[in-house]
């Protein structure tokens, strides 16, 4: 019984946290509100860094610290802007997936199409418990992938979100 009510609060809580929406229509396409630019761990010691100079610019009143801590963090953003960039208007669709046998590796097919005059580097995807791959596209180009997903058991496999991540 409370594994039942666990499960149900839990599919709950994913509605609400992550948005839970019916399946879409292919080709998915990432707009600006699907795509989330989030801080690395490499990310957040620039800005750490970015911090203690200022306040050290700030003690000495250093103006060529001031100059530098605010050109540093305007490249800062600018590449944010360009990670951005390099999701933003995406095309998603599925491909299609070979039975496997119980134990072996499935490969998920998805179609990645950029619709853009600029090409796309370094689109990594990944399921949460499979292997990921890394993927480059072409301007106004078309780019098959196969992602990776263990079958431990018979029977249709669910492998969940897909999360494509560049930096």
């Amino acid at each position: 019984m409370f594994a039942a009510l666990r499960g149900t609060l839990k599919e709950k809580f994913a509605a609400w946290a992550l948005r839970v929406r019916p399946p879409e229509p292919v080709p998915v396409r990432l707009t600006q509100p699907r795509v989330y630019v989030l801080p690395t761990k490499a990310g957040l010691t620039y800005a750490v860094a970015l911090g203690f100079m200022l306040i050290g610019a700030i003690n000495y009143n250093l103006s060529l610290g001031y100059a530098l801590i605010f050109l540093l963090t305007g490249l800062g953003l600018v590449a944010l802007l360009h990670t951005f960039r390099n999701l933003v208007q995406l095309e998603i669709s599925p491909g299609h997936v070979e039975p496997v046998f119980a134990g072996d590796t499935a490969g998920f097919g998805l179609q990645l199409r950029n619709r853009r005059e600029m090409g796309r580097f370094s689109i990594c995807l990944h399921f949460m418990g499979g292997g990921s791959v890394s993927a480059d596209l072409a301007a106004n180009a078309t780019t098959a992938v196969n992602l990776p997903l263990a079958a431990q058991r018979r029977g249709w496999l669910r492998p969940g979100r897909v999360t494509l991540e560049t930096r």
